[in-house]
């Protein structure tokens, strides 16, 4: 059994995410204020764990990276439960351990590592010296389905909410994994190709990651300052 997925995000009109490049709003109001509405409706979800990849703890925490290349690989690829004392979780996709831990919790939240069947006893030791659960999603780290069934079965979560990045979203999109999709469009455009998008599905030229699934408009509304929220639901067809 799987929990529900939530894909909750924040776009420009033209689908990108780096909000510092974001054109300013018209009226001159700060951009961080529309940001706010993000986290209101992230608290109205539900969700008590939030799923992110490596990279944007990387770029948003300035954590340290692990010398994951020079260690050689465990023995044994077993879930390890730590603190759990937060109100909620953060998940975070790191197939390779790269992500140092300065304490047991991401901003605030308790973690738990969704690891690869690569790393190493050093690094497996450092988590379990902090508290920091982790359990394993195959040899690559992105057995997604395993991942989910975990998260299930030996941490008790029904839904999660899957806020990115982009490749981590496409992973999910393309596994066919997602439930319901909550996008605020933000007022304002990037317009630079090549900028992360909310899904960025690593693929081959003839893939299409969202074959098979069709999106069905469960709300519309228009928030402050010309945030517009959508929610979707999946289909698969």
């Amino acid at each position: 059994m799987k929990p529900k997925v939530i894909c909750h995000m924040l776009s420009s009109v033209d689908g990108r995410l780096i909000a510092d490049r974001f054109s300013k709003p018209f009226d001159g109001a700060k951009q961080e204020e529309l940001y706010e509405a993000y986290y209101q409706i992230e608290e109205k979800l539900g969700p008590s764990a939030w799923m992110i990849g490596n990279n944007t703890i990387q770029v948003d925490n300035g954590v340290e990276i692990f010398d994951y290349e020079n260690h050689p690989t465990a023995k044994e690829f077993k879930t390890f439960i730590g603190k759990r004392e937060t109100p909620k979780t953060c998940i975070i996709f790191d197939s390779k351990g790269k992500i140092i831990y300065p304490d047991d919790n991401i901003n605030g939240d308790n973690v738990i590592a969704v690891l690869g069947e690569k790393v190493s006893d050093e690094y497996l030791s450092l988590l379990r010296e902090k508290g920091i659960s982790y359990l394993f999603a195959g040899e690559d780290g992105y057995d997604l389905n395993k991942a989910l069934e975990t998260l299930n079965t030996e941490f008790g979560y029904d839904e999660l909410l899957l806020d990115g990045g982009g490749v981590l979203n496409g992973k999910f999109l393309k596994a066919g994994l997602l439930d319901e999709l909550s996008l605020l469009i933000y007022p304002g455009i990037d317009g630079l190709s090549g900028v992360s998008s909310i899904f960025e599905y690593k693929g081959e030229p003839g893939e299409f990651p969202a074959k098979g699934q069709a999106l069905e408009l469960i709300s519309v509304k228009e928030l402050q300052d010309g945030v517009v929220s959508l929610l979707y639901k999946f289909h698969k067809i």
